[in-house]
């Protein structure tokens, strides 16, 4: 039986303000093999998640200009189609890692962080759909 190889690619939009951040992550996420959309506000997210694009994942700050993160999250809460959230935050007390769980979110990673274990929940993410909320970076 001959082995197939299938080029998969999973899609993730992430949503960053900080343009250093961003261009960071689309680099090591790309080199990992996934494809990437980005977008430097809570509203380009909303919209591009209104396209009706099919995303494996979303990967959003928490606190952006116009809306937040947490803003677009609540606001997919009833949306069956709406593809899994990581969060991640610089301000990352209790209640936000509460509010995001609260919301949907399967992770929230407090920033800094290290690269290669946001490479790792993203993976673990898109390989395990549907997996438990996490939270990395002590909190819970």
């Amino acid at each position: 039986m001959e082995a197939v190889c299938l080029d998969i690619h999973p899609q993730i939009l992430l949503a960053e303000d900080d343009l250093e951040l961003r261009e960071l992550l689309i680099l090591v996420l790309s080199r990992a093999g996934y494809q990437v959309t980005s977008c430097d506000n809570g509203l380009q997210l909303l919209e591009q998640l209104k396209q009706g694009d099919k995303y494996d994942l979303v990967i959003s700050d928490v606190w952006m200009p116009v809306l937040s993160g947490l803003e677009v999250l609540e606001s997919q809460v009833d949306n069956p189609y709406c593809p899994p959230f990581i969060c991640m935050t610089a301000f990352g007390d209790t209640k936000t890692h509460a509010t995001a769980r609260r919301f949907g979110a399967i992770a929230t990673i407090d920033k800094p962080f290290d690269l290669d274990e946001m490479i790792e929940l993203v993976h673990s993410t898109c390989i395990q759909p549907g997996a438990e909320s996490l939270c990395v970076g002590g909190r819970s």
